[in-house]
């Protein structure tokens, strides 16, 4: 579960906070993954997410990726150097790593349980299918965590998962007055519910 490979394969963005712009910070080397990665399976496992179907996912830490972090034939690829780091570099911002590999890892539940996905609730509770690439809505934060949320139906799923993780499944009280944000925050809540029934 913790193991975190290395690959020299050239390879989605969440929440970004305001940073100096320091080079080294936005360099991510294979020590930052595994120590990301610990606290992240930690968290998968308690709120109930983590089960046998995921366990062959692997995280491979690689050189360099012309686009971002991502999950790519079943795997998760995050890479030292990317065009996203180096945006957020120029642009004084900062990506929390454990906060990629949570959106990375919904996007892993997403393809090894795609009876709960692919369903009409996960359509009516995101705005449309998961697979789906076209934009769902303009950004609204009274509909979206992230302005990345706002790009598609799965990548409004991978925020609002990686936003239940971070907050071990508490609803943060700034939230509790948006139903469209609740409504997700309880798919998720369900999800972890249908997986520890499954298992």
């Amino acid at each position: 579960m913790d193991t975190i490979h290395r690959r020299e394969y050239p390879i989605s963005m969440p929440y970004q906070q305001r940073s100096t712009r320091r080079v080294r910070s936005h360099l991510i080397a294979y020590g930052d993954v595994c120590r990301a990665h610990g606290p992240v399976c930690g968290e998968l496992v308690k709120l109930g997410f983590w089960n046998r179907r995921i366990e062959a996912v692997q995280v491979y830490w690689v050189s360099s990726s012309y686009n971002c972090y991502g999950w790519y034939q079943g795997d998760i690829y995050i890479p030292a150097i990317s065009g996203a780091r180096l945006s957020d570099l120029v642009m004084g911002r900062q990506t929390r790593l454990t906060d990629v590999l949570r959106h990375e890892w919904a996007h892993a539940l997403a393809d090894y349980w795609p009876e709960l996905i692919q369903s009409k609730r996960f359509e009516r509770v995101f705005g449309g299918p998961y697979e789906s690439t076209a934009k769902v809505a303009g950004f609204d934060p009274a509909i979206h965590l992230t302005k990345y949320a706002s790009t598609s139906a799965c990548e409004d799923f991978a925020e609002v998962f990686h936003f239940y993780l971070r907050h071990k499944g508490r609803l943060p009280v700034r939230l509790a007055a948006k139903p469209s944000i609740v409504r997700k925050w309880e798919f998720i809540r369900w999800m972890a519910s249908r997986i520890a029934v499954i298992r």
